[in-house]
């Protein structure tokens, strides 16, 4: 079974590392690949710290995605951070491979998980050093790196809408953190909310990890148009 453990470090911009579900409730998919592509823009305390640009390919047994993060440190100062990732999956949204990588006012870093039955093997390297460490997984779990906002549309895709008030649980790989946890999540009622003049009709739901609350404003596709961490300051926008 995954660690059930609080969960610390969800969209953890303000100290990003250089370093570093159950199936079946998927959107049903025919042999016809479905792609996703858009843009999420990032605030900290209300200030534009950047974009994540991604891209997802979705087929009947297979889910890849990709992305490209372009911030400035909320801290402070002038310092530059790019994310790029690339993550394979099966069907029902289990990893099956991942690597991120970082540059850091050029200092680069990377992380590359390679999972195999019920494990994962994560390799980090930056700043001349390089560290390998192993996970033990469950039989069911998602992906959720914790500074890549593209990632919780897998868990909204996994998630069984009009189900009640009951929280549905989900275990998760968070490779930055090092770890895995287990996060509840509960519908809470439908929102037309407004990005960019353009209207939207969701499903607002609550990511609750034990330590923090994430709020998500899921589409008809499934898709976060807007996701909200209010202990951070933190909030995404999709409105393309």
């Amino acid at each position: 079974m995954i660690a059930q453990r609080r969960l610390t470090c969800f969209i953890a911009l303000a100290a990003i590392s250089i370093l570093w579900l159950s199936p079946g409730s998927a959107v049903e998919k025919d042999n016809k690949a479905e792609r996703k592509e858009g843009e999420y823009k990032i605030y900290s305390s209300g200030k534009d710290i950047g974009a994540e640009k991604y891209v997802m390919i979705v087929t009947a047994d297979a889910v890849t995605s990709s992305s490209t993060s372009d911030l400035h440190n909320p801290a402070g100062g002038s310092q530059k951070i790019t994310l790029t990732t690339r993550l394979e999956m099966d069907g029902h949204y289990l990893p099956r491979s991942y690597e991120l990588k970082s540059e850091v006012d050029g200092q680069k870093g990377s992380i590359r998980g390679e999972f195999a039955p019920n494990q994962v093997i994560f390799g980090y390297s930056g700043g001349g050093r390089s560290l390998r460490e192993g996970l033990l997984l469950g039989d069911h779990f998602t992906m959720l790196d914790t500074n890549v906002f593209h990632h919780f549309i897998f868990l909204a895709r996994l998630f069984k809408y009009n189900s009640g008030a009951k929280p549905q649980t989900f275990d998760v790989v968070i490779p930055q953190a090092k770890e895995t946890g287990t996060i509840k999540m509960r519908e809470l009622n439908n929102e037309t909310i407004l990005i960019k003049g353009k209207k939207f009709n969701t499903t607002h739901l609550l990511v609750d990890s034990g330590a923090l609350q994430i709020h998500l404003w899921v589409d008809s596709e499934r898709i976060p148009r807007k996701i909200a961490v209010p202990d951070k300051g933190v909030e995404a926008l999709h409105g393309n």
